[in-house]
């Protein structure tokens, strides 16, 4: 939800797949959906299972969060298929590990086939996702995630434990390390005053993949995410805290 609220704000025309229950915390789910402007005609409506809900503690800036996916976890392989018959090759497929791993690895399998840009969140980090990476274009990591997936700390030197065409390690203030075919980098992160990095990584995720779909090359799209990234922490809060296109605008004529 974050992702998408992140990726629509800034102008992108987000379509989102996902489950919730009949009960208080789906409906505002949704309606943050549909304030934000994302189509949520493929959000599905569970009457024997809860939304899915997340604990989040913030400690002098830093969290730590603790998930039950709830309806998430009942996506199946034909609403999948529902979902992505309307995309067309070259639309971004963005998904991350808040979901029913086997739903989640089939639509991963099927974007590939359908000759979508394949981005995967790999958070919460599952080691099960190592094997899908032949159909994945691009993996997003941080430290710890790449750390649990390839059992190394070294991400700028095993990165090929992660056998996709571009891996991005996100670093917190340290920016985010880059390896595709050409060769490897460090995008270096902007300094603000930080107040909540709570959903820094879905406003990354969200913003890369607006930027991918608007044209820009991988150095570009990733030192804008990391600025969009860096603008959301200093605002508590989650989808609320998400900058529009122009607070963005704002904030990048602020680095020149």
């Amino acid at each position: 939800l974050n992702q998408a609220v992140a990726a629509n704000r800034l102008g992108g025309n987000v379509h989102f797949l996902g489950a919730i229950g009949k009960d208080a915390f789906g409906a505002q789910m949704k309606e943050t959906l549909l304030k934000a402007g994302v189509d949520v005609s493929h959000v599905a409506e569970r009457s024997n299972v809860s939304s899915g809900v997340a604990l989040i503690e913030v400690v002098n800036g830093e969290n730590r969060i603790m998930i039950d996916s709830g309806a998430n976890e009942t996506i199946s392989e034909a609403e999948v298929d529902d979902f992505l018959s309307l995309s067309q090759p070259g639309d971004i497929f963005l998904t991350q590990g808040e979901n029913n791993f086997e739903a989640a690895s089939y639509a991963i399998k099927k974007a590939h086939e359908k000759k979508l840009v394949v981005v995967v969140n790999p958070a919460p980090a599952d080691k099960r996702i190592v094997k899908e990476t032949r159909n994945i274009d691009i993996i997003t990591p941080n430290e710890t995630e790449f750390a649990a997936l390839t059992g190394s700390k070294d991400y700028a030197k095993k990165g090929y434990l992660l056998d996709t065409p571009i891996l991005i390690v996100t670093l917190g203030k340290a920016g985010s390390f880059v390896s595709t075919a050409g060769g490897s980098f460090i995008e270096p992160a902007v300094k603000v005053n930080v107040v909540d990095t709570t959903g820094a990584g879905d406003a990354y995720c969200g913003a890369l993949v607006y930027f991918l779909s608007a044209n820009e090359d991988i150095k570009n799209a990733v030192r804008l995410a990391g600025h969009y990234a860096s603008l959301k922490t200093t605002k508590k809060g989650t989808a609320v805290a998400m900058p529009t296109s122009d607070e963005f605008s704002l904030f990048e004529k602020t680095l020149i």
